[in-house]
């Protein structure tokens, strides 16, 4: 039974069956909770679930856009969710907190309601003879038709299309995770032929009967909807990129990305491996004001500066 008592500063239950780093970050967000938000934990990770975990915002709390960094954050969120598209779950997004879509919002939502704050962020990253101006910013974002791509239900977790230096269009496909696993299962549908096989494909010849292997079948499906829609023939785009958005502690995740790079050609610009900490320390330099550097200090907190709850966890597990 959930102990009601002092219930704010409780850190709240943890899952046993967590990775070392699974485990580590959900203390985290776990202290957030407790610490920062100074909210009592809620029930998840599902809505119909009862169990109690650390990581869990009340749905009272979630409805109120506690899961987010700032209000503007929230209203972009709550405006994503009324629109109905694509596969954002309103519980996931507003009351788990160690999920990688919340920390999406977080980290992009600023840039889709600002594009001259989106134009320098980008440029910071990517380099500024790169980028002229971001056009725009999208949340959760797939082209259409699907038929014309690559026929499933594949989707960028975030999309910006900038207009280059030489005034040519361009974009990039964004994939977060926090402490997600990718998708286990191995997919494979014959319209990924049709772009695996193009005269600008990334890939090495040699390692193509590898591409589909579970491990990165996931990471492998979200570049190719870039390479599809940056070679597709009616695109508009003179280049495009995937970029894997993913929290610096995660060993696993980062052997994935080391196992995906040796299936590609050496010199491909067309995947972007970007841990947190260098996403968001390019971002800090950059910052125009205050409330720009007020929001990334609180990103920093909320999931990149794991010292900040360490003295707790040592505590915890000695």
């Amino acid at each position: 039974m959930h102990d009601m008592t002092s219930e704010v500063t409780d850190l709240g239950p943890q899952y046993a069956g967590d990775s070392p780093f699974q485990a580590r970050m959900r203390f985290h967000q776990s202290w957030y909770r407790a610490r920062v938000l100074g909210l009592p934990c809620g029930t998840g990770p599902r809505a119909q679930d009862r169990s109690h975990y650390g990581n869990m915002l009340r749905w009272a709390d979630g409805e109120q856009g506690r899961n987010f960094l700032t209000p503007g954050i929230f209203e972009t969120a709550a405006r994503r969710l009324q629109e109905g598209v694509g596969v954002i779950e309103p519980f996931r997004l507003l009351c788990n907190m160690l999920s990688s879509q919340p920390m999406c919002f977080n980290l992009f939502a600023p840039l889709a309601e600002d594009a001259d704050l989106a134009t320098r962020l980008l440029a910071a990253v990517i380099g500024g003879n790169e980028v002229r101006q971001v056009a725009e910013v999208r949340l959760e974002y797939a082209p259409e038709p699907r038929s014309e791509y690559l026929n499933d239900g594949t989707a960028f977790d975030a999309f910006v299309e900038y207009v280059r230096s030489d005034g040519r269009r361009a974009f990039l496909g964004i994939e977060t995770k926090l402490s997600e696993q990718f998708s286990p299962g191995a997919y494979h549908k014959p319209a990924y032929d049709r772009w695996v096989s193009g005269a600008d494909s990334p890939f090495l010849p040699e390692g193509r009967s590898c591409l589909d292997d579970a491990r990165h079948n996931q990471l492998w499906r979200d570049h190719l909807l870039a390479i599809a829609m940056r070679d597709h023939r009616r695109s508009p785009y003179a280049s495009g990129a995937l970029a894997l958005v993913r929290h610096p502690w995660d060993e696993g995740c980062e052997a994935t990305v080391a196992g995906y790079r040796s299936l590609l050609r050496r010199g491909d610009r067309s995947f972007i491996d970007l841990p947190l900490d260098r996403l968001v320390g390019a971002w800090e330099p950059a910052a125009p004001d205050d409330d720009t550097r007020a929001w990334l200090a609180a990103f920093r907190l909320r999931y990149v500066d794991l010292a900040a709850s360490e003295e707790e966890w040592r505590r915890r597990h000695g």
